[in-house]
């Protein structure tokens, strides 16, 4: 009776194991799913996160968001689509209340029924305090801005050349390049200039030799004769 029992239970246990909702081998990776669902719902204009904090802390409200439920049985974790929806739904919860207040100047609050909130960076991170100045949350910069992918130019960078005359880096070092060229090149030309000189002086030489040579034993031949 008991080895009957054995092997149903044994499959029991594996049907139960076979419904759980989300294995871990199919769990997305967080950074993954915080940047699909960013790229969904950020649409907002191009932000440096050292200046302005909107886009800084709605970031950090998703990634926050992430990391709370991670692994939560509530979320369905292998679909971005479904959790971009879960995501949007807290979102909405949080905010629904929320005044966002912008004044193109850099100043940029939330003002709630209880108070308002302000931001402030210090040290690297951007601060959010309430109307007491008690601060309530940090997060670090998040900048939307693209990046810049034009290709790269010759360098315009102005620089003292020491006489008190300033020129453009990247203009002299080519002005350099170039002289140097040339002056090798001259270098190349003279010496080979030389080298040619130098053979045709041997060359002449040595017929002036052989021109004297024959001369004398031409002579030599005269004096023979008339003997």
């Amino acid at each position: 009776m008991i080895r009957k029992i054995v092997p149903i239970v044994a499959s029991i246990a594996l049907i139960g194991s076979a419904n759980l909702p989300v294995y871990a081998d199919d769990m997305l990776d967080k950074d993954y799913i915080v940047s699909e669902i960013w790229s969904d719902w950020w649409q907002g204009k191009g932000d440096d996160g050292l200046i302005f904090p909107e886009a800084s802390f709605k970031h950090h409200i998703l990634t926050e968001w992430v990391n709370d439920n991670y692994s939560d049985d509530d979320y369905d974790w292998s679909k971005i689509g479904q959790l971009n929806y879960n995501f949007k739904d807290y979102y909405d919860e949080l905010t629904d209340k929320w005044d966002f207040n912008d004044d193109r100047d850099g100043n940029w609050t939330i003002s709630t029924d209880e108070t308002t909130y302000h931001f402030n960076l210090q040290n690297g991170k951007w601060l959010m305090s309430d109307n007491n100045g008690d601060v309530v949350d940090s997060f670090m910069p998040f900048s939307t801005l693209e990046e810049d992918t034009a290709e790269e130019k010759p360098s315009i960078i102005n620089a003292d050349d020491g006489n008190g005359t300033a020129h453009r880096v990247g203009e002299n070092l080519k002005i350099e390049e170039e002289a140097t060229t040339n002056v090798s090149e001259e270098a190349i030309k003279s010496e080979s200039t030389s080298e040619e000189k130098s053979s045709n002086g041997l060359i002449y030489g040595i017929g002036g030799v052989v021109l004297a040579g024959i001369a004398v034993l031409t002579g030599v031949l005269i004096k023979k004769k008339r003997g």
